[in-house]
């Protein structure tokens, strides 16, 4: 089989990808080009073209620290949450019965502080919510 070449500015847009996406595209040009993967991965990692802005190094780790190199998790929220129309959202994805019921208990919407995401929550505070898209957990008392 020949081995074509892929066009630099195909594997330039192919840069600007990352993760999934990244890898379809791969896929598609391993095709279009009739080319194997491996080398498609060494022209994206050398060659013309490539303008990568440099990385920067990830701090150094020492273990005998007593603190965590993560930062420190964040505080309960005692502000009031961001309301939002609880109409424009739909919430009819679980067609289970219990899953009716607790959307009969939904009477505001909110967006996570963390991420934005729309939750339906009761009106009965001080109230926890922990976000199902990104774990945040924030209580609110008003």
């Amino acid at each position: 089989m020949a081995m074509g070449t892929v066009p630099h500015e195909e594997i330039n847009a192919l840069r600007a990808m990352d993760g999934y996406e990244q890898m379809l595209e791969i896929d598609r040009l391993t095709r279009v080009y009739q080319t194997d993967e491996a080398t498609i991965r060494s022209a994206l990692s050398s060659g013309p073209g490539l303008n990568a802005p440099p990385s920067t190094p990830a701090p150094e780790w020492n273990p005998s620290q007593k603190t965590s190199p993560l930062p420190p998790p964040a505080a309960p929220s005692h502000v009031g949450p961001t309301m939002v129309n609880r109409e424009q959202f739909r919430y009819e994805y679980d067609p289970s019965r219990e899953a009716a019921q607790r959307r009969e208990q939904i009477n505001q919407a909110i967006l996570c502080s963390a991420c934005g995401v729309a939750l339906g929550i009761p009106d009965v505070r001080p109230i926890k919510v922990t976000c199902p898209a990104c774990l945040f957990e924030a209580t609110y008392t008003e």
